[in-house]
């Protein structure tokens, strides 16, 4: 019997319209790219040092921030992630490195992606 794929998760949230937004696949990121990430109740800014790297600021003194690890995107307060993208609707997972903390935002309401290649887009 053939065994069939599993389905994309975010192509199965799309169908069931439960998806909002594009998403960003970190993989195109270079290093010295910018990637703003604007969720319900914080803003990251990404400095890229890397693919999966940053060096992440806040807009809040009482969040985390300092060089991480960009771990990719959960679906709602699940533990399932997409790895190695970011999209509207989900929330941000990311592992700082001094810490080893892990942390998880509030849901992503828009990201920018300001890039140092002049023919990449630049807003998702």
């Amino acid at each position: 019997m053939e065994q069939s794929a599993s389905p994309d998760i975010v192509a199965f949230l799309q169908e069931v319209e439960k998806w909002i937004g594009d998403e960003l696949d970190l993989s195109l990121i270079k290093e010295g790219d910018r990637v703003l990430v604007r969720t319900r109740n914080t803003s990251y800014l990404l400095h890229m040092t890397g693919t999966h790297s940053a060096r992440l600021v806040t807009d809040r003194p009482d969040r985390p921030g300092g060089n991480a690890k960009i771990k990719g995107c959960a679906f709602g307060h699940s533990r399932m992630i997409k790895p190695g993208h970011l999209f509207c609707g989900g929330s941000m997972e990311f592992t700082l490195e001094q810490s080893r903390q892990t942390f998880l935002t509030s849901p992503i309401q828009a990201i920018q992606w300001i890039s140092t290649s002049p023919s990449v887009p630049k807003t998702t």
